[in-house]
């Protein structure tokens, strides 16, 4: 494999746009639920998603050349024989990884940069807001694992994780395509923040797995990863939490729009187990999963690192799942608001 392929870590780009396509199909539906006339411009709301997309993909693979980098550094990766790692292995060194870690940095902020001037943001004081966001997101890229406070070495990385693969993805997909901004349109911002939060506990799931897995290095190494802090079996404990919040509050988001969408009196029950048969698939995906963590022993990369995947495949699916299922209801069930 090419050894940068393999410093991208590309098998966690499907969690980093999972946000952005999430937050996109909440736009679609909350923007057509209140006429919103910048989400009637069906060219501007999918360059937004195209430009939220390839800034996605570049914080992610800034993040893993970071990580890399970072972990190289303080002998993590040398000391447990990473040969999964590009720079432990010997294949990139340190001046070419500092050079890539400019070059998709700068690539970054101009992506992030063209996606707010498109969307129009720069027009007002939110244009400044989400700049900042993105420079907050690019340092918490850099600085999981790199330099004398890493986050990452002390346990903070679940929290940052819930923040920036759930919160701001999500809620930023609102802002850029005009939501937020009154009253009417802040309506379903419940909705925004219960599909974030389900997001992000299931991203910090996908963090879980690799502090588990990694948890007899990392204690060697003084990573005070949550995993290490709490032992294998709490943490086994806590990943299950974190499944059910974030398996949960996803379809229960859509459920609650619903709803409101269609001025349901209260929750009706056929349509509330006519959305769980819908997501059954995945929920069976995640208890599988489950299993496989439990019988799973801390170290065991090659099997915990079939379960990384897995697990951030079962979220795309999740998510496109909720797509489909929204764009369906609401562009041919729903009813005509003209």
């Amino acid at each position: 494999m090419n050894p940068w392929i393999q410093a991208a870590r590309l098998r966690t780009l499907p969690l980093a746009l999972s946000g952005i396509l999430l937050g996109g199909t909440l736009s679609h539906i909350c923007g057509v639920q209140h006429n919103d006339s910048q989400l009637n411009q069906p060219n501007l709301f999918w360059w937004i998603m195209v430009l939220a997309l390839l800034t996605a993909t570049g914080l992610q693979i800034l993040s893993n050349f970071a990580n890399d980098y970072g972990d190289f550094k303080k002998g993590t990766d040398t000391k447990a024989n990473r040969t999964d790692r590009a720079m432990a292995s010997g294949k990139i060194n340190e001046n070419q990884m500092k050079k890539a870690l400019w070059i998709v940095g700068v690539i970054t902020f101009l992506l992030g940069v063209s996606l707010i001037s498109i969307s129009g943001l720069f027009q007002s004081k939110n244009g400044i807001f989400m700049l900042l966001a993105g420079l907050v997101a690019i340092a918490a890229a850099i600085n999981y694992t790199m330099g004398k406070r890493a986050y990452g070495y002390s346990g903070l990385g679940d929290v940052f994780v819930l923040i920036f693969f759930g919160l701001v993805p999500v809620l930023g997909m609102g802002v850029l395509n005009g939501l937020f901004t009154d009253t009417a349109s802040s309506k379903n911002l419940d909705v925004f923040l219960m599909a974030a939060l389900g997001l992000g506990f299931l991203s910090v799931a996908v963090l879980n797995v690799n502090n588990y897995r990694d948890i007899p290095t990392d204690t060697e190494q003084n990573k005070k990863t949550i995993a290490v802090r709490l032992g294998a079996k709490k943490t086994l404990f806590y990943h299950r939490i974190l499944l059910l919040l974030g398996g949960g509050l996803i379809p229960a988001s859509f459920l609650v729009f619903e709803k409101r969408y269609f001025e349901w009196p209260s929750m009706m029950g056929a349509q509330t187990f006519f959305l769980i048969g819908v997501f059954t698939p995945v929920f069976l995906q995640l208890s599988s999963h489950y299993q496989s963590v439990k019988n799973a022993e801390p170290g065991q990369r090659e099997i915990l690192n079939q379960q990384l995947k897995k697990l951030s495949i079962s979220i795309l699916v999740l998510v496109l799942i909720y797509a489909f299922l929204a764009y369906f209801v609401i562009d041919f069930l729903g009813p005509d608001k003209d």
